[in-house]
């Protein structure tokens, strides 16, 4: 019995890690994307692969943060004056291609915010595990972005 409890747990190791593996891979290059109707305020949708870069924002711009893990604890804004978080991290919906196996985290979370006025604020997230057992390894644990407001 005790050889059947170690392969069933190498086994949700190894699909823990192809999940991480696909998320990677699916959220590679999305960084931020923004789309503005005409004269009007813009969504832009910032994603795992942006950590640590600048996005910049127009006043009323929505800013929308999608990580791809439930594991992910979103502090919010460094400056809420200039960039307001508009309520409580959501859970979005499992995507297909995550296994119905439980603790792999794999529902994206996403946080909204508004560009209110000029200035610099910091959006920050923050994780220590990154699956059922596994530990996140130093550059896993933390997510910033700056977010530019401009007029």
């Amino acid at each position: 019995m005790l050889f059947n409890g170690v392969a069933h747990r190498h086994r949700l190791m190894a699909a823990a890690m192809a999940v991480s593996a696909v998320g990677i891979m699916t959220s590679a290059g999305c960084g931020a994307a923004a789309s503005r109707g005409p004269g009007g305020p813009s969504v832009i949708v910032v994603h795992d692969d942006a950590n640590g870069t600048a996005v910049s924002a127009r006043a009323g711009d929505r800013i929308e943060l999608i990580l791809s893990s439930s594991y992910w604890h979103v502090t919010g804004s460094s400056a809420p004056s200039v960039l307001r978080q508009d309520g409580a991290p959501v859970l979005l919906s499992r995507p297909s291609s995550c296994p119905d196996i439980p603790g792999l985290g794999c529902n994206p979370v996403r946080a909204d915010f508004t560009a209110l006025t000029d200035g610099n604020a910091l959006i920050t997230a923050s994780r220590s595990t990154c699956g059922e057992a596994l530990r996140c390894q130093p550059d896993q644990m933390r997510f910033t972005v700056k977010v530019a407001v401009r007029n």
